[in-house]
């Protein structure tokens, strides 16, 4: 945003190096991840906020032991621009002289230099046990430092500490006790995409086709792209097939294929093998399915480094700079403390032990190589641990006659109510993969609530779905509109007539609004006493019992695409945009997208927005260019304000700049409702389809024969099923939003790494301490 480029000095007005104030010293190491310049830009603009001063560290540990240019200050505008770009701009680079007792002296020396006693080191767990190591030994290292006279005792004596904090930069996603590392996000974006691509060719010519991904210790890449892109076959180091399982595999490829799937698609993790540790490559799978399968035989595609390229997804900026506003803090505040790895759980910061945490990665490693491969699943999280064990679920079509002894087909039908949201398709074919597994039938009912009363139900067959996975749109069709009495009614003749057993709705506020009507018409009407389950999907992210609803991830992204669009318009000359997102009552979506695009100033439904602030805005907007910027940006939502529309605010800002700046304003639209899910909607919405047929298990097999009306959700990473009955309590009072929105306590981080001009703490952020 600013058209002073990394590797140039500061422009007036930017920061200059600082005697007093504590420096930090920032670097990249190990291989490089999107995001990496997300959490970059983060540590450098809140160590400024806070006083102190940044220091760049080019190509990693090599650049600490060659000292020189390698180090150098950063002003505020050095990282400006840089958010959407993949790589790193400080550069990366493999150093082993640094694992030497010399380069670990030469490291120590060329940083005191500069006055760097603190370090926020983003790289892989190898990169963060030589941090660590570094740490321990600083002592010694400044002793024999100032011994030989390299090193004078009074500097020695002013930094008798290393404070340090690690970020982890990993595609593979492969470090115990975080949720997700920075870039893993991402690569899963692009495997997903090439997967997509992949699905539609093969589907043309009836082929198959074998996908090797990266993941070389860790199945993460792998799994989840297989799940989020529906494949046939997943292979994975924590899931070793058993004796003999060529044939297994065969023989499913010719279930598919016999059940009417066109196209077949194998993920192959790199470090795949087999139980006795025996590599299982992409090429030997590939060979296995053209002399098994016949045909015109399998395609092997490798996708290698493009996994790892590109531009990040929201996530992997929006939480790098989550991380990297956490790791300031945390070095700025540490004092003998040991080395803390900044992680993340259930989108929270959590504060780790470096040791501890490496420790449990190998541990990792060494269960792999001893076989006890639960464990191994176990240690990778909740969701890998459950979607491994039911991948198979999506994987084998159904028996077309029913086992001997099993219990009766249940009849669930499956309805939108509400906008539209990527990923609803997603959830229907997760509900008829995993009902067919269990012998149930999912209908699909056309037309939403209106569809349901007139009785356009039909079964939806596992093959018809196979391509819903990744399909945007919603197949069987939404609406806004809830039920009235006389369609209450027409839907428990429907009900009755039909034998439905149990009712799932996918969508928005609407559907949980609906739901609401069909608890208050069960008295009236006994055959709604069924259960009924609600599946949150809203762009909006505004639905009670659940902390990100389907869809929201996809507009996320489609805004933070739109918004790099916007930033490259602003390339040729000086121009500040107002753009409107959606989100409704809710500001979920502006307020993450300001953080994942750099947004300087953003407004929000649930805050108030007067003329005192306008004129602020204006005058920092005007100081802004006047020091040399070619880009603002403010992001509203739609229901920001009554009356500040963002015409309204296009003209006062105009009106304020005069000459010195052109300004725009754009309106998103309904563009945030569309195209492709994201991976995170995909298997999120696999997930809660998954909980919505495990509370209606629940209530069918109760003894006492009840069922209720629920809604359903993830809270803190666990599932949470809340009766209806709560839904009013857990809406705010007068808007469509919800009481609790934990990602208001995110508001802070913004305005500190996105206006240098914002006022305003520069708040911690809830951690926890990995004890």
């Amino acid at each position: 945003m600013t058209s002073s480029q990394p590797g140039q000095t500061s422009p007036p007005g930017g920061p200059t190096p600082c005697s007093t104030g504590p420096r930090i010293g920032i670097l990249t190491s190990g291989g490089d991840s999107q995001g990496m310049n997300a959490a970059v830009r983060a540590v450098v603009r809140t160590t400024l906020r806070l006083g102190g001063q940044p220091y760049a560290v080019h190509e990693g540990w090599s650049g600490a032991v060659a000292g020189g240019a390698r180090i150098r200050p950063l002003g505020w505008d050095d990282v400006g621009g840089i958010l959407h770009r993949g790589g790193t701009v400080l550069g990366t680079a493999r150093c082993p002289e640094f694992r030497t007792r010399e380069g670990m002296l030469a490291a120590a020396r060329n940083l005191l230099e500069h006055g760097i006693d603190r370090l926020v080191v983003i790289g892989g767990d190898g990169s963060l046990r030589g941090t660590e190591e570094f740490r321990r030994q600083w002592s010694s290292l400044l002793g024999e430092l100032v011994e030989a006279g390299e090193l004078t005792p009074e500097v020695a004596e002013a930094h008798p500490r290393l404070a340090v904090a690690g970020l982890v930069g990993s595609i593979d996603n492969d470090l115990v006790g975080t949720d997700m590392t920075i870039g893993a996000d991402t690569a899963l974006h692009r495997i997903g995409e090439a997967v997509d691509a992949l699905r539609s060719t093969a589907a043309s010519h009836q082929r198959t086709f074998v996908v090797e991904v990266m993941g070389r210790h860790c199945g993460y890449l792998a799994l989840m792209a297989g799940v989020a892109g529906g494949a046939d076959a997943v292979l994975v180091p924590e899931d070793p097939p058993d004796d003999g399982w060529q044939d297994d595999l065969v023989e499913r490829l010719q279930a598919s294929r016999a059940a009417g799937s066109r196209d077949l698609i194998i993920v192959v993790a790199e470090g795949a093998a087999d139980r006795h540790g025996r590599p299982i490559t992409s090429a030997e799978v590939g060979a296995l399915v053209t002399q098994r399968l016949g045909g015109e035989g399998a395609r092997v595609t490798i996708l290698g480094h493009v996994q790892r390229g590109g531009r990040p997804s929201a996530y992997d900026r929006w939480m790098s700079t989550l991380l990297g506003y956490t790791a300031v803090q945390e070095v700025l505040h540490a004092q003998d403390a040991p080395a803390r790895v900044i992680g993340v759980r259930h989108n929270r910061i959590v504060l780790l032990h470096l040791e501890q945490t490496v420790g449990a990665t190998v541990e990792v490693a060494d269960a792999l190589r001893s076989g006890d491969f639960a464990r191994a699943r176990e240690a990778r999280g909740r969701s890998f641990a459950q979607l491994s064990r039911v991948v198979d679920a999506f994987c084998v079509p159904p028996a077309t006659e029913r086992a001997a002894g099993q219990r009766p087909a249940r009849r669930i039908a499956v309805l939108h109510v509400g906008g539209l949201a990527p990923g609803m398709d997603t959830a229907v074919w997760a509900l008829v993969r995993s009902a067919a597994a269990d012998g149930d039938v999912v209908l699909g009912v056309e037309g939403s609530v209106a569809g349901l009363a007139e009785g356009r139900l039909r079964e939806l067959g596992w093959v018809e779905v196979d391509d819903w996975v990744g399909r945007g749109g919603a197949a069987l069709g939404t609406r806004r509109r809830v039920p009235d009495a006389a369609q209450l009614e027409a839907v428990a003749r429907v009900v009755e007539e039909q034998e439905v057993d149990a009712l799932v709705l996918v969508g928005g506020t609407e559907a949980y609004l609906t739901a609401v009507e069909l608890h208050r018409a069960r008295e009236r009407h006994p055959a709604l006493r069924i259960p009924v389950t609600c599946v949150p999907a809203s762009i909006d992210n505004n639905l009670p019992g659940a902390e990100l609803s389907i869809g929201a991830d996809t507009a996320l992204n489609t805004i933070v695409d739109a918004l790099d669009k916007v930033r490259t318009s602003a390339s040729a000359t000086r121009r500040a945009f107002v753009v409107e997102t959606m989100g409704g009552p809710c500001g979920y979506l502006p307020m993450m997208a300001g953080i994942a695009a750099g947004a300087e100033r953003v407004y929000l439904p649930e805050e108030h927005v007067g003329i005192a602030d306008v004129a602020e805005d204006a005058a920092r907007m005007t100081r802004t260019f006047e020091e040399g910027r070619q880009l603002w940006l403010a992001i509203r939502g739609q229901e920001a304000s009554e009356h500040y529309s963002s015409d309204l605010l296009r003209r006062v800002f105009e009106e304020e700049g005069g000459d010195r700046f052109d300004v725009r304003s754009l309106v998103l639209g309904h563009v945030q409702t569309g195209g492709a899910p994201t991976p995170f909607d995909r298997l999120l919405a696999t997930r809660l389809a998954r909980a919505a047929l495990a509370e209606i298990d629940r209530q069918l097999g109760s003894p006492d024969g009840t069922s209720s009306v629920v809604y359903l959700g993830e809270v803190q990473g666990e599932p949470r099923v809340t009766p209806i009955e709560r839904y009013a309590e857990e809406m705010a009072e007068g808007s469509d939003r919800p009481r609790d929105q934990w990602w208001l306590g995110l508001r802070p981080v913004g305005s500190v790494v996105g206006d240098r001009h914002a006022q305003g703490p520069v708040a911690p952020l809830t951690a926890v301490v990995d004890a």
